[in-house]
């Protein structure tokens, strides 16, 4: 019998070991990326009758057949949203005590299955091969699927339609084409469908309008959609990830409505958390109720809330379960005091820069108002920092002298309470205050900015 041993506190993936394909490392030095999400639609499919009963309201057991070497190996040919549930599994894993983890995503924007059947039919040399080594962003370009999938032994590997397609029913016909091509260059390997979201109510992604831009629509035909295609099916798909209803649950809590960052990607912070609790949940059957480890912008109330969304979702994956979380956590600012940011305007900080100076001079300066460095005493474990609407930032961080190997993401969160997760191994950190659409700040002042950004440290 094969065990979960603990996996690493990494999405620790696998250097392409192929000729075919180049590596190097995100450097994400702009302050900003574009997204996009092109789709398309396919053909119809038969329905047989349903063989597959993965989804049972069961609680899972752990998963005991897939990890002999001790490492669980994951494997999502995908696009953006597989981008949005993976981001946190290395970490979620290391809090759950697994030892190592190799994860990879095979990336192209909104890529739907017929494209990815055309790409694997003609040998494409078509993907970004997203990877983590050692805590560092790894980006493999032009890679073949074919050779990412022969390239490791996978435990799972996860398929999933594209986000405007997933509740159309007749893009899913090449589906089998794509468990057959799967399998026969992994036959060990565990299939898995990760079923998406659905937009944001106000959401303007351009193809709301097939659902009659209704959220609930989108919702339930995507649950329709994976049931009739998928789960009803193809037995071959051992693992159905009741993404689409997590992200659901959650929007039923006293977040509402704002689990994404754009009207369809999932929000940086407890988006993508709901979404990688309930793939590690599903896939492993290791418990996520004691998960201690929370992403920046999310607390301790949050991480309640997405834990049992996702833990509500695999208990009930076709349908919404209300959340108990309704009432928001009331903050007293009576109990805090307002930390002084001594702000620089039209400058910002790179801890990726080895001489850790203000960069003042860049054509993008102007967008951003810097605070000075701050060390753990002063912004203490406890704090709060609120932002304003429209308004985002990024906590940069350093945990030694020189030049630092990754960059924190930017985040839009309204409220972080900081903990000691937060900081880390941190010795110092700083904020890069922007506007979300990186407008200039030219013609505002330090003063502004104060009211915009606003850390409350403990009185003591």
């Amino acid at each position: 019998m094969r065990r979960i041993f603990s996996l690493l506190l990494a999405f620790a993936v696998l250097l392409c070991p192929l000729a075919s394909c180049s590596t190097h490392i995100d450097e994400n030095v702009d302050e900003s990326a574009p997204i996009t999400d092109p789709t398309e639609q396919g053909q119809s499919e038969t329905v047989k009758k349903p063989v597959n009963t993965n989804a049972s309201n069961k609680k899972p057991k752990p998963n005991t057949d897939n990890t002999e070497d001790g490492v669980l190996k994951i494997l999502s040919i995908g696009n953006s949203f597989s981008d949005d549930t993976m981001q946190y599994v290395y970490r979620i894993a290391k809090s759950a005590g697994v030892e190592e983890v190799k994860l990879g995503n095979l990336y192209i924007g909104g890529c739907t299955l017929d494209m990815h059947a055309s790409n694997a039919r003609g040998n494409k040399a078509a993907y970004d091969y997203r990877t983590v080594i050692d805590g560092n962003m790894h980006n493999t370009p032009s890679c073949r699927m074919g050779d990412a999938i022969a390239s490791e032994n996978w435990d799972f590997i996860s398929l999933q339609q594209a986000s405007g397609s997933s509740g159309i029913k007749d893009t899913y016909s090449e589906l089998g084409y794509m468990i057959d091509y799967v399998h026969s260059l992994a036959p060990n390997a565990e299939l898995v469908w990760n079923m998406t979201w659905a937009y944001q109510q106000d959401s303007t992604h351009g193809e709301f309008h097939k659902y009659e831009s209704s959220q609930m629509k989108m919702y339930e035909s995507i649950v329709s959609a994976v049931r009739e295609k998928v789960y009803y099916n193809y037995p071959e798909i051992k693992h159905i990830v009741p993404n689409g209803t997590a992200i659901q649950n959650a929007r039923t809590s006293y977040v509402g409505d704002t689990l994404t960052r754009d009207g369809f990607h999932l929000s940086l912070e407890l988006g993508r958390y709901v979404a990688g609790l309930t793939f590690f949940h599903k896939l492993t059957g290791i418990s996520i109720e004691n998960i201690d480890f929370m992403p920046d912008g999310v607390d301790e109330s949050l991480r309640d809330v997405a834990i049992e969304s996702a833990m509500n979702a695999i208990a009930s994956p076709w349908r919404v379960t209300e959340s108990q979380y309704k009432d928001e956590p009331v903050f007293d600012p009576s109990l805090y005091d307002i930390l002084e940011l001594d702000t620089t305007m039209l400058a910002y900080w790179n801890c990726k820069d080895a001489s850790r100076v203000l960069v003042t001079g860049a054509s993008n300066s102007k967008s951003y108002a810097a605070s000075r460095l701050f060390t753990e005493e002063d912004i203490p474990v406890g704090s709060v920092i609120m932002l304003s609407d429209g308004w985002q930032y990024r906590p940069e961080a350093w945990r030694s002298e020189g030049a630092q190997a990754t960059r924190p993401d930017t985040t839009t969160a309204s409220k972080i309470t900081v903990t000691k997760q937060w900081w880390d191994d941190y010795t110092h950190r700083a904020f890069n205050i922007s506007k979300t659409d990186l407008g200039s700040l030219e013609s505002m002042t330090a003063e502004d900015i104060a009211s915009i950004l606003i850390i409350y440290v403990p009185k003591k």
